[in-house]
């Protein structure tokens, strides 16, 4: 039994409101949800438990794994049923929240700024440590010379 208004008719009576409202150059927020298809395991417990209609699959872009990846299409509106679901059973290490910022301030300008240089300098030093495999006689694209 549902115990709100519809999702898919709640977004068909905000939609052209949130559209105006970007048309406009004020600062809206969106929520999405994404699945990373790098860590999703294939099981596709979240699709079968949450019953959202934007909950689908597609194929692994991974060629070892052959099971099908848990893909959120365009038309989520972002309730954030699927995503509780998959974070309270313990599902989905793969599931995210996206917030996506139509017309954003100076400050979302400058966080997302100040999060790219600190996250870009750390990956710089995560690859640092790495340890590097250098095979004798191989080229840049990996033939034989």
């Amino acid at each position: 039994v549902a115990q709100s208004e519809c999702m898919l008719n709640r977004q068909r009576r905000e939609k052209p409101i949130v559209n105006r409202m970007i048309k406009d150059g004020k600062r809206v927020v969106r929520e999405r949800f994404f699945v990373d298809s790098d860590t999703c395991t294939g099981d596709h417990a979240c699709i079968r438990l949450s019953g959202c209609p934007s909950l689908t699959i597609k194929p692994n872009p991974n060629p070892l794994k052959l099971d099908p990846v848990a893909y959120v299409d365009n038309s989520c509106v972002g309730c954030g049923h699927c995503g509780e679901v998959a974070h309270a059973a313990v599902l989905c290490p793969s599931f995210s929240r996206v917030e996506l910022i139509f017309n954003p301030t100076w400050w979302d300008r400058f966080t997302a700024t100040l999060r790219r240089t600190i996250i870009g300098w750390l990956q710089k030093r995560a690859d640092k440590r790495r340890p590097r495999f250098i095979v004798e006689g191989a080229t840049a694209e990996g033939a034989r010379a």
